[in-house]
């Protein structure tokens, strides 16, 4: 079985931050050069580990570094490895990236998304807008409102130090708008006051 098994291995997050009391003890890791942790959508929050192995399908040893893959493929993947018809009624939001897992090395298809509704505990550099969208090497992050917009260039800026919002109008334009509309898809709930907010809380008198 081991040599006729397609196995996956991966995470659902990047690590717990230190903060965390009831979990870092068990969860705390390094997100490595990236900024951000678990519950924030910079990459050190949403980048995670993905290792494959099919003896004779996939690959062995290939470090692939420029596709884009997420959990949100594995339905349609899988369902293609298996010869199984996907319900296009469905409206799933991955894609079917086996031939990436069989060594192609392509862009992909659909952008991804991501949102969270609460705080981010620990240092404000790791605390993101609520929003977030990648399409091809960009990333948008932002609140709904406007009130944060960033934009990144995730390949020359993996870091997610260097916000060209104000430089790239017109590519701020057209990912907010579909980050807004695919939110306005989203079950309603909860959305906590602090959400997307960086604010330093200085003491008060």
């Amino acid at each position: 079985m081991r040599e006729n098994t397609l196995i996956l291995f991966s995470s659902d997050n990047g690590p717990e931050d230190i903060h965390i009391r009831n979990a870092s003890h068990s969860a705390f890791g390094s997100p490595g050069p990236f900024r951000g942790r678990k519950r924030s959508l910079y990459e050190g929050g949403i980048r995670v580990p993905f290792i494959v192995r099919w003896p004779g399908r996939v690959p062995a040893g290939r470090v692939e570094t420029r596709s884009v893959l997420s959990g949100v493929d594995l339905l349609p993947t899988l369902l293609k490895i298996a010869g199984l018809p996907q319900d296009d009624a469905l409206g799933l939001d991955g894609e079917d990236v086996s031939d990436i897992l069989f060594g192609a090395s392509r862009p992909r298809r659909k952008p991804l998304f991501w949102e969270w509704r609460f705080a981010i505990a620990g240092y404000n550099i790791n605390r993101s807008p609520m929003l977030a969208i990648r399409e091809g090497d960009w990333k948008l992050l932002l609140n709904p409102d406007f009130s944060r917009v960033e934009l990144y260039d995730i390949p020359r800026d993996p870091m997610e130090l260097n916000n060209l919002a104000d430089r790239r109008p017109e590519i701020v334009k057209d990912l907010a708008a579909k980050a807004l509309a695919w939110q306005k898809t989203l079950p309603l709930g909860p959305i906590e006051p602090t959400a997307g907010k960086n604010d330093y809380p200085w003491p008060r008198d």
